[in-house]
């Protein structure tokens, strides 16, 4: 082995036998290009007692990256190795389990790992470059998005991207191997093809090899959840690294949610690389149709590998191949997914619970407060906050909430949190339980914890792994660095949010469904799920003389209450259910009340256009002022000055992003498409939508022929050129649908090729759903800000785009004090479009 601190060149000199026998080797097989992230952990790089680099595998893996990127792959690099490589350089025999001198050593280390990368693959002439990230990086939407453009803006200038977690600052990754997360992170962020997970073993083993000589090795999985009971994954980490195999099925579970083909495999032998790729290919095109068929080469999500892999005579490479998700998730809905959704739970006292609902917590959990642990996490993953209560038939009751507005409750929590139990008493029962945090065991068979009935409240982000909060809970946390050997903080769960109550002013009874007051009960339930929140039960009631009443079944006392009730159908008893919940509300105590009202009532009467005309939308607004609504959600308001007639903050939501996006995926020939107005008043949202799309845009112009109301009434092509375009007609609202035929059979008439109608609102009152139908027009395209399954059922021409989505972040966003105003830039443009069947 060569010292790395006077490394000699001919030592770092690759052999170039495998390369040049890559690329002498004839092609027996046509080629796919591909995305690939390779990620080699610690213990490939280094030796594990010496701390040498490990040059024969190093120059292996620079060979296959060349050769790969010789036949048009794209390659990204997740190294580990910077803490061995730091212990060498120092010549420091172990790990130390001081959080400084790591730091320390992954500092020493980082710059000399790049340096060797750069020697080994500038013997080849190939540009490398240096990405260091954190989770926090990766949890922040906008730095998300500049990772993804600089390595994308990377590969297409045919560099090597190596990516490594800053462990210089960053305490989370070196405690539990977060490089194979990061490597599945980087893979769904870029749309990798593959992800090769190398290791010291060949596969995923239903038990040790090392040590069980009747371990089987699985070659295909499915399913990762169900692969979880098959395997052995209670080693968590060798002495050096600090992944697992846990680690590598966490990765594989991102991985192939976000449609990548993710495989384990042997660092010994890097050029397995392109043997698997190779085989997978060859798989690929000897299922293809035969040729002169327009079909396309099949995906590896729609074949059956194990049957395949039997029935064809290919030499398979030893791996463990996760199949990629038919259905894999959006960008978006993937990168909310990897640092939002939770992996696992951890259970807390009711005092916790306390503490936490109050602002003043922080949304920080102490270690005392925790009871146990659910499943299985790494730190810096999202997990769910359970509340505790003995499960059925331990003490007969169900999950029940204490009230924050308790002393005793608040009182009981903080002396617990704050317990000053002596460190010294207990120093000899902590000996025995310390052990290297890179070496740890899942404990076996069931905790008592499983036995508890929970409930979930809110949600956080966990500064420690599973095992390690199963070890410091209930304790103080001045304890952590004795039982954990560090203390990267003292709080175990940070950012906890505890949930929203959303209420709703339709009956939330299946039962009661066809009662007065429904405004829109699928959209409630669609909000509250996406929230994963449960609606709160309240029932309205009409008296005989038509009087309305509403009872709300739960207590809402400090709630932060959402209540989503739509301007639609019978609109005065929606509206005057909407102003009686808002005062029950707020009698009950309820912290902030927010009234979600996706189609505002009365917005057409937003001005006096006649003599001793009503204001009507300023009314309703001074209504829910006096009601006690805190706050206002709506969407596509008729006019935006609606805004002004309030003293409360008014956040009006846009469904243009999903009309653009239905635009461009959706109607053919857009590009060479024209945006119209129906009328004068809706210039401005038109210009908006035609500049996005980079198209023209058109005004059609209403008048009678004559001064009676009754006079005939016709349309005038005022700005713009229709003939042979896809016109595209924009509107907030339709009603009686007499101005959308006009406007329709006026395009018609200046021989528009197409037309299509993209409507906010679509209430047809008073509309003839069967004339609409017969109009020569493509698509009647809406939103579902109010109820439209019965309108599709009568005119198959209409399409409703679903804004659960839109509403449910600005709902989460407005709960946890965020920008609203994010949803109309990269959130919009990265979450896709959802159509309501």
């Amino acid at each position: 082995m060569v010292d790395l601190q006077q490394p000699g060149k001919s030592a770092l000199q690759p052999s170039r036998n495998l390369l040049d026998e890559a690329v002498m080797r004839p092609s027996k097989q046509r080629t796919l290009s591909n995305t690939i992230v390779i990620k080699l952990g610690t213990s490939s790089i280094v030796h594990e007692e010496t701390h040498q680099p490990l040059l024969s595998i190093l120059s292996s893996v620079v060979e296959t990256v060349v050769h790969l990127r010789s036949l048009g792959h794209k390659v990204v690099l997740v190294s580990s190795g910077a803490i061995g490589v730091g212990l060498r350089t120092m010549a420091i025999p172990q790990r130390p389990k001081s959080l400084s001198k790591k730091q320390a050593l992954s500092a020493i280390g980082q710059g000399r790992l790049i340096a060797l990368w750069d020697n080994l693959f500038g013997q080849f002439d190939q540009r490398t470059a240096q990405i260091l990230l954190t989770r926090g990086d990766i949890s922040d939407r906008t730095r998300y998005l500049n990772a993804v453009h600089t390595i994308r803006e990377l590969l297409s200038m045919g560099v090597v991207p190596i990516v490594n977690e800053n462990d210089t600052i960053s305490v989370s990754e070196i405690k539990f191997g977060d490089n194979d997360t990061l490597s599945a992170i980087t893979s769904s962020m870029i749309h990798a093809d593959y992800l090769f997970l190398l290791t010291d073993v060949d596969g995923l083993y239903t038990a040790n090899p090392r040590k069980d000589p009747a371990a089987r090795k699985i070659d295909v999985v499915t399913s990762v959840a169900d692969i979880r009971a098959q395997v052995s994954t209670s080693t968590l980490g060798s002495s050096l690294g600090t992944g697992g195999m846990e680690t590598k099925l966490i990765a594989a579970e991102i991985a192939t949610g976000a449609g990548v083909t993710t495989v384990i495999t042997s660092s010994k032998q890097p050029s397995t690389v392109m043997d698997i790729i190779d085989y997978y290919t060859q798989l690929r095109f000897q299922l293809a149709p035969a040729s002169g068929t327009a079909s396309p080469v099949p995906r590896l999500q729609a074949m059956d590998l194990e049957r395949v892999n039997a029935t064809l005579s290919l030499r398979r490479p030893p791996h463990t191949v996760f199949k990629p998700s038919a259905v894999p998730m959006r960008d978006l809905k993937g990168w909310t997914s990897h640092t939002l959704y939770p992996a696992g739970g951890v259970i807390i006292d009711s005092g916790a619970y306390v503490v936490l609902s109050r602002r003043e917590s922080g949304g920080r959990l102490l270690p005392a407060g925790v009871l146990g642990v659910r499943g299985s996490f790494a730190s810096g993953q999202a997990v769910r906050i359970l509340v505790r209560s003995p499960a059925e038939g331990m003490s007969g009751g169900k999950t029940t909430l204490p009230d924050p507005q308790q002393p005793e409750n608040v009182i009981a929590s903080l002396s617990r949190s704050s317990s000053s139990s002596s460190i010294a008493d207990d120093l000899a029962s902590d000996a025995q339980t310390i052990m290297d945090d890179d070496f740890h065991t899942t404990e076996e068979g069931e905790e008592e914890s499983d036995a508890w009935d929970v409930k979930e409240v809110g949600r956080g982000l966990a500064n420690y792994n599973s095992v390690q909060i199963s070890r410091i809970k209930g304790l103080n946390s001045a304890r952590i660095p004795q039982l954990l050997g560090y203390a990267d903080t003292e709080y175990v769960v940070e950012n906890v949010t505890i949930r929203p109550v959303v209420a709703v002013g339709p009956i939330l009874d299946p039962q009661l469904t066809q009662q007065p007051g429904n405004s829109h009960p699928e959209l409630a339930q669609s909000v509250a799920e996406r929230l994963g929140v449960s609606l709160t039960p309240c029932m309205p009631q009409k008296f005989s003389n038509g009087e309305i009443n509403v009872k709300i079944a739960e207590s809402i006392r400090e709630e932060d209450v959402f209540i989503i009730q739509s301007g639609c159908r019978d609109v005065n008893d929606n509206l005057m259910e909407l102003l009686v919940l808002i005062s029950a509300c707020k009698t009950a105590s309820a912290r902030r009340i927010t009234a979600v009202i996706p189609c505002f009532p009365y917005a057409r009467m937003d001005k006096k256009d006649k003599s001793r005309a009503p204001i009507t939308a300023k009314l309703v607004a001074n209504m829910l002022a006096v009601a006690g609504c805190d706050h206002v959600i709506t969407m596509d308001l008729h006019a935006s000055q609606i805004q002004g007639f309030f003293d409360i903050p008014v956040d009006n939501l846009f469904s243009e992003p999903l009309m653009i996006s239905y635009i461009k995926t959706r109607i053919d020939g857009w590009d060479d498409s024209i945006i119209v107005s129906p009328d004068a008043g809706g210039a401005k949202r038109v210009t908006a939508i035609a500049d996005k799309l980079g198209v023209e845009f058109a005004l059609i112009h209403k008048k009678r022929d004559g001064k009676s109301e009754n006079a005939p009434e016709r349309m005038e092509l005022l700005v713009g050129d229709v003939r042979d375009k896809v016109a595209i007609l924009v509107d907030d609202m339709i009603d009686t649908g007499h101005t959308l035929e006009l406007a329709v059979r006026t395009l018609k008439d200046k021989g528009a090729k197409t037309i299509h109608a993209l409507i906010s609102h679509g209430l047809f009152a008073e509309a003839d759903i069967e004339n609409l139908q017969s109009l020569p027009l493509e698509h009647i395209v809406v939103t579902n800000t109010t109820p439209q399954k019965q309108h599709q059922v009568q005119c198959p021409k209409l399409i409703t785009i679903d804004i659960t989505s839109t509403i449910a972040e600005s709902i989460r966003r407005t709960h946890n004090g965020e920008s609203i105003s994010l949803l109309f830039g990269d959130w919009a443009d990265g979450r896709g479009l959802d159509i309501v069947n």
